[in-house]
């Protein structure tokens, strides 16, 4: 790869984002180059990117400004842009970027060696011609090499793209229809991560829940693959995102038996109100995504549910918002992100709706839901006061001096004073305090 030979990669979104994040860093480091700290350090810079929400894409081109600045005493810098916006923007992301050397879609990532090359052949300049790698429609999952970034918590890829169209959702468009692993390939992976010492295991999917609907093989879903991920020795499997209209009875019988999957399930509700729900595609009522809840907790004790609402999709009354909430009320969320509605182009709604509810109005339900979650999140987690919880320690806490952090098997964030020689094992804590932020605790063994 010549004499560039650093490489710095910023990860915006989803977990499987960071997960794609660690595939371009094991396929590079693969290729001769060394990881760095800050595009400072850097030779070449990854953007590794998002378009869920317009926000993410500002921040890209944001970043991509402060690259430019550094590229004026550094003229031998690249800059590659991959992910969904490259995947859903291709060429105009020159044209708005003229930082931008090269770029790559959703399931091009194999390519960016070749890419660099190119880039470098031309010295950072395209010439009039673009520097490209991007699949018409994402179709395969690439294998790549990954440098994890965790000792002792990997993630497994278990399906990519997504064939449910929900009408504000650019994610089948931009990483493709649904694609699954053979269930041999994924047992065969955790398996490997158990020999190199690992602890823990997180199945990634845009919908796990949907995982086989794409084989043709009835005994291959979601529920077999769980059952024979507990015959493999590893302390604690977890898994994201799940789908409410595909969760089936087969995983919820899983979740409730005595195993290594963890009693916590993301499910993104998004809305409250059937209208809006129907609007949104979303395949389910609230009496039925309540009735899933009230399932859940019935029989899996002590299961953390966490979800996804988005407040002023177009349409969306006071009338829907107030059953939203009302919702939020009845099914007691452990915690939830709560964002507003961001008009995706090439999404069903976005063609179909004008944004019709004003931003202040959206940021003054934002706001409400917000303050609602917070104080149930505070009281759920006040239950577990003057209880002992097992957790795995995770590192030090960013905000809190002196103190580490840990997660319980439902996803629970616990604080406590540590040492360095803890992260990567488990610890029992005595839980003295809490409140929406989390737990907090001693150590007792």
């Amino acid at each position: 790869m010549g004499t560039r030979n650093r490489i710095y990669i910023h990860t915006w979104g989803c977990q499987m984002n960071e997960h794609k994040s660690e595939g371009i860093a094991g396929l590079l480091v693969r290729e001769g180059f060394e990881v760095a700290q800050r595009p400072e350090d850097a030779d070449v810079v990854i953007f590794n990117t998002c378009m869920v929400r317009e926000k993410a894409e500002d921040k890209v081109y944001s970043e991509a400004g402060l690259i430019r600045g550094l590229k004026e005493t550094k003229p031998e810098l690249l800059l590659g842009i991959g992910g969904c916006m490259a995947q859903a923007l291709g060429k105009k992301i020159f044209k708005h970027s003229p930082a931008v050397d090269f770029i790559f879609g959703s399931s091009n990532i194999s390519d960016i060696p070749e890419l660099i090359r190119e880039a470098q052949r031309r010295n950072g300049q395209r010439n009039g011609s673009s520097v490209m790698a991007v699949s018409t429609i994402p179709d395969r999952i690439e294998e790549l090499p990954f440098v994890r970034r965790s000792s002792f918590q990997a993630k497994v890829t278990i399906t990519e793209g997504c064939s449910n169209f929900c009408s504000f959702c650019i994610v089948p468009y931009t990483t493709g229809l649904l694609r699954s692993r053979l269930p041999g390939d994924i047992l065969r992976e955790v398996t490997q991560l158990v020999d190199q010492g690992y602890k823990e295991v997180q199945l990634l999917g845009q919908n796990v829940d949907s995982y086989g609907n794409d084989l043709d093989d009835p005994d291959i879903d979601f529920a077999n693959l769980l059952r024979a991920l507990t015959r493999i020795e590893i302390p604690r499997i977890r898994f994201t995102s799940s789908h409410p209209k595909d969760i089936t009875s087969g995983v919820i019988e899983v979740l409730s038996e005595e195993n290594n999957v963890c009693e916590h399930v993301h499910m993104a509700v998004q809305s409250g109100s059937d209208r809006v729900l129907r609007e949104m595609r979303r395949g389910y009522t609230r009496e039925e995504f309540l009735e899933l809840v009230h399932q859940l907790k019935s029989r899996v004790p002590g299961i953390n549910i966490t979800t996804d609402i988005i407040v002023g999709f177009p349409t969306e009354t006071e009338s829907d918002f107030f059953e939203t909430a009302d919702l939020v009320e009845k099914a007691r969320f452990g915690g939830a992100f709560i964002f507003k509605y961001s008009p995706r182009p090439g999404t069903i709604s976005y063609y179909k709706h004008p944004d019709t509810v004003p931003l202040e109005e959206k940021q003054r339900r934002l706001e409400h839901l917000l303050h609602v979650q917070k104080r149930i999140t505070d009281e759920e987690n006040r239950a577990w006061v003057r209880r002992t919880v097992e957790i795995l320690v995770e590192g030090r806490a960013r905000t809190s001096l002196g103190r580490y952090l840990g997660k319980t098997r439902d996803s629970k964030t616990v604080l406590f004073p540590g040492r360095p020689e803890m992260i990567g094992t488990f610890a029992k804590v005595a839980v003295e305090d809490a409140g929406a932020s989390g737990l907090f605790g001693r150590v007792v063994s």
